[in-house]
């Protein structure tokens, strides 16, 4: 029986990817030659898997195989039969590592028999206080301190694992470097990064949604689909930690004043970590619009509307995606957060051309 399959388990990708990199390494020592391959199981092939893990390659002596995407496989799945037949074989040409942000609970029962606990692999996605503790010791090897602000901030633009906390990183020492930063890193120097690099993210769709624009909103929204498909999983928690947000300010507002509400209006934010004042003039005026074009009863209402829209978008078909978070900011701009009526619901999925003609 092949002891040549690992499956990878669970949604901190940055330490799968250092995994793959050391079996990757121990493989080259062993066949120099080494080709490695990558399948996708969500759009596969079965013939690609098939002939990736079971025939010899022209090139090499021996294969990697990488299945990414894994839980998107059905249990009943050809790539499960696939994978049972290659776990039987003896001395296969090939290693296989399969990825998944699912858990080992979602294996068939047969492949849970077939692997022994060492090849099935969790990688727990990495506590808040350690992942605000990577990025200062990275800003510390580049010769920067950060402020803790500022790391909250980097946490809100990224999704929770070390492979996006270190190429989002990395492109921000990069660009402190090209313009001549020293010392500490504050939200300030954050947010300049953000204007500079001119992408849209969460951040500046609310800004287009605390103004109560529907054009402007759904364009934004547009724009970040086109630069990162995957940025859709992002939005909601960022919307959810805004409006949480902009909740605290419109109440400490109306019982303190505008002064102390921005000094001491605050949120959850990702991993449950507390996010607290509103700092730079520009979020000032970006909350100061949305107090002006929602109440606090809105506001309310849109929060229990998020809750509800961030199980929606993560369990829409990938062609749905993009409707879908449409129709929430229809919803939250126009509706004040009143899920809309299923006519407007069936124009926009069954004419989704008609509707965007309009905005």
């Amino acid at each position: 029986m092949s002891n040549n399959v690992k499956f990878l388990f669970g949604s901190e990708e940055g330490e799968k990817e250092e995994y793959i990199e050391k079996e990757k390494t121990r493989l080259e020592k062993q066949y120099p030659d080494l080709e490695v391959k990558t399948v996708f199981a969500f759009d596969y092939d079965t013939p690609q898997l098939q002939d990736a893990l079971f025939s010899p390659s022209l090139f090499s002596s021996f294969t990697l195989v990488i299945l990414k995407h894994y839980e998107e496989v059905k249990k009943d799945s050809q790539i499960n039969r696939i994978i049972l037949r290659f776990i039987s074989e003896d001395n296969p040409p090939a290693f296989l590592i399969v990825l998944s942000s699912g858990t080992s609970y979602s294996l068939p029962q047969a492949l849970s028999k077939a692997l022994s606990k060492n090849d099935m692999i969790m990688f727990w996605e990495m506590f808040e206080n350690k992942k605000q503790d990577w990025i200062r010791n990275f800003f510390r090897k580049e010769g920067y301190s950060i402020d803790n602000e500022a790391v909250r901030y980097i946490l809100d633009m990224i999704e929770n694992n070390t492979q996006e906390m270190k190429n989002t990183c990395s492109q921000l020492a990069l660009f402190f470097s090209l313009n001549s930063k020293r010392g500490q890193i504050t939200l300030d120097d954050i947010s300049s990064y953000v204007s500079h690099t001119k992408e849209e993210d969460g951040f500046s769709l609310f800004s287009c949604i605390a103004k109560a624009d529907l054009s402007k909103s759904l364009s934004c929204l547009r724009k970040i689909l086109v630069s990162d498909t995957r940025a859709a999983m992002t939005l909601v928690p960022v919307m959810l930690r805004q409006f949480r947000l902009l909740e605290s300010f419109i109440k400490l507002r109306e019982n303190e004043g505008e002064d102390a509400a921005f000094a001491n209006a605050s949120a959850m934010s990702t991993g449950s970590a507390e996010i607290r004042g509103i700092k730079s003039s520009k979020d000032k005026q970006t909350f100061r619009n949305a107090a002006a074009n929602y109440t606090y009863c809105d506001v309310k209402n849109i929060i229990l509307y998020l809750d509800e829209m961030d199980t929606m978008v993560k369990t829409a078909a990938s062609d749905d995606v993009g409707l879908t978070l449409e129709l929430m900011l229809f919803t939250i701009i126009v509706n004040k957060g009143k899920v809309t009526d299923i006519r407007l619901q069936s124009e926009l999925f069954d004419n989704p051309l008609s509707y965007r003609k309009r905005y």
